[in-house]
């Protein structure tokens, strides 16, 4: 009888498991190939002040340089062993070599002077250190952007050491960043997939995404977020596997990191929530309750401690700030640079109400509902309202990386430039979408932690304020689902191809070629890239 309810208790466990991956799997599916349509049929253009211009793309002009890049792949992994470990070491060193030797040099010759935002934190935290405290009243810039405070007081203990607004030396700070977050990437996914050659693609991947490396030069918490929240989750990973305290503790110092550089990154510390609970329920690792236990706090950490800094400097108790409702609101609104774009509502409903939080989010909610029930009572402007702001920031092959330097000599304006990141941007999720049709479905459960993390950032900004400087870092998820995309495809034309040479007859040669998951895959998507063009 207790073999039958322990043989009851398994199975049910089993469905479980499946059905936490089939939901995960359905979302990842479905936001991939809506972004590979979007990304293949529109190119949304980004000016120097930030306005986007949408256009129609050339979807079967991508999908042959698509179709090119596999074949090219096909013929370097036939003929080379990529799948050497000592490969990814060498690469890694040597591009991480010329990394940082072209990216001091362009910080020094072209001197990308901060604006905006990233001015605005520099000088709070110069005014932290030299007791200029206006920036921290109600109304100040971190009063009203009390999610800025963690990375002001890191920047404040930085003065210490590289001196006051010295943003070039958090530039270069910004190199190793990214080379942390390289390398995290190509682990997690040597992890995930227990293969030593994907993460030799995987970095190569990384380093040709020239756009992501432009952001060295963003005085901001894109990249050291990223580089946080990704050894958040290797950390993770690699407790999973041995089971070592440490590994809790560096996950858990990671990810308050992270949230401190951009409290975006919440969007992981979520989903690494979420993976934690599926580890005790679905596989009964109860001793990951620690880790759930220590792991929340965490949360709290990343503005608790800033804030506390900052009081015990200032004397002033930050308050909650801007409303985030009204962040939703403002990426709900249309505006002159593109649809749910920076518009200037959340300071103005902020200010309006002379930084009262509660009247501020009064306001903002009713806001809101005027906006929803507006959507509501007419779905179809609702729908072109979310089409366009999903355009503007997931199809614009450069995710904002040349606007970034457009304060410099270097800033680049160039039809060349943004085609070749058309091509890669389409390759990518190209390469995501074979992934998923090849091998993707049957895959575990823990191979989903990233793409659940994609999901919530495409969600999140479908909703929150949009902008590509935010999707990039999730963009860049994609990259080791690619890799392995492209290896699934060439694995079976090396195999197949091989095959086919020994057959002497043509129709049984044909029928071989047919049989092919890569050429079902590449009639699929001609079939949809043609209904689309013909119907749509």
């Amino acid at each position: 009888m207790l073999k039958k309810n322990n043989e009851g208790e398994d199975m049910f466990d089993s469905k479980l498991k499946k059905l936490g991956k089939n939901v995960i799997l359905v979302f990842f599916t479905g936001i991939t190939l809506l972004l590979t349509l979007l990304s293949l049929f529109n190119n949304a253009y980004l000016s120097w002040d930030e306005h986007t211009t949408i256009v129609a793309d050339k979807p079967f002009y991508l999908f042959v340089w698509f179709m090119i890049i596999v074949f090219f792949i096909y013929f370097v992994r036939k003929h080379y062993k990529t799948q050497e470990t000592y490969y990814f070491n060498k690469i890694f060193i040597i591009l991480s070599l010329i990394l940082l030797i072209v990216g001091v040099f362009m910080i020094f010759k072209f001197d990308v002077k901060p604006v905006a935002d990233q001015y605005n934190i520099l000088e709070a935290a110069t005014g932290l250190k030299n007791g200029n405290y206006s920036y921290f009243t109600p109304l100040g810039y971190v009063g009203k952007c009390s999610n800025q405070a963690g990375i002001v007081v890191i920047l404040y203990y930085l003065s210490f050491i590289f001196g006051e607004n010295n943003y070039q030396a958090f530039q270069v700070l910004n190199i190793i960043g990214l080379l942390v977050s390289y390398y995290c990437l190509c682990k997690i996914s040597q992890i995930s997939f227990r293969n030593d050659e994907l993460k030799n693609w995987t970095l190569i991947l990384l380093f040709i995404f020239f756009p992501l490396t432009f952001y060295i030069a963003f005085v901001y918490g894109n990249l050291f977020g990223h580089a946080f929240s990704l050894l958040a989750i290797l950390a993770g990973y690699q407790y999973f596997e041995t089971g070592k305290i440490k590994y809790i503790l560096l996950s858990i110092g990671s990810i308050i990191f992270a949230m401190m550089f951009k409290s975006n990154y919440m969007i992981v510390f979520v989903a690494m929530v979420i993976f934690i609970l599926f580890d005790i329920i679905l596989n009964k690792k109860y001793t990951s309750i620690i880790l759930l236990i220590l792991f929340v706090p965490a949360y709290f950490a990343s503005s608790f401690i800033p804030n506390t800094i900052i009081k015990n400097i200032t004397g002033i108790e930050l308050g909650k700030g801007i409303p985030m409702i009204a962040y939703v609101e403002m990426g709900l609104q249309d505006s002159d640079v593109a649809p749910g774009w920076y518009n200037g509502y959340n300071w103005s409903v902020y200010e309006n109400n002379n930084g009262d939080y509660d009247l501020a989010n009064t306001q903002a909610k009713n806001d809101l509902k005027n906006t929803l029930f507006n959507y509501i009572t007419h779905p179809s402007e609702f729908i072109d309202f979310l089409y366009r702001k999903t355009v503007s920031q997931w199809c614009n092959p450069d995710f904002q990386g040349t606007w970034v330097t457009r304060h410099s000599s270097f800033y680049i304006q160039s039809e060349l430039w943004y085609q070749i990141f058309n091509v890669f941007e389409s390759t990518v999720l190209l390469g995501t979408l074979a992934y998923i049709c090849f091998t993707g479905r049957h895959m575990k459960l823990h191979r989903l932690l990233l793409p659940t993390i994609f999901i919530g950032g495409f969600i999140f900004h479908l909703f929150w304020e949009a902008k590509s400087q935010y999707t990039i870092t999730y963009f860049v998820l994609l990259i080791p689902y690619c890799a392995k995309g492209l290896m699934d495809m060439t694995n079976e034309m090396i195999d197949s191809f091989r095959n086919i040479r020994i057959v002497r007859s043509i129709p049984k040669k044909f029928k071989m070629i047919v049989d092919m998951d890569t050429f079902k895959f590449i009639v699929f998507m001609l079939l949809i890239i043609c209904f689309i063009k013909i119907f749509v």
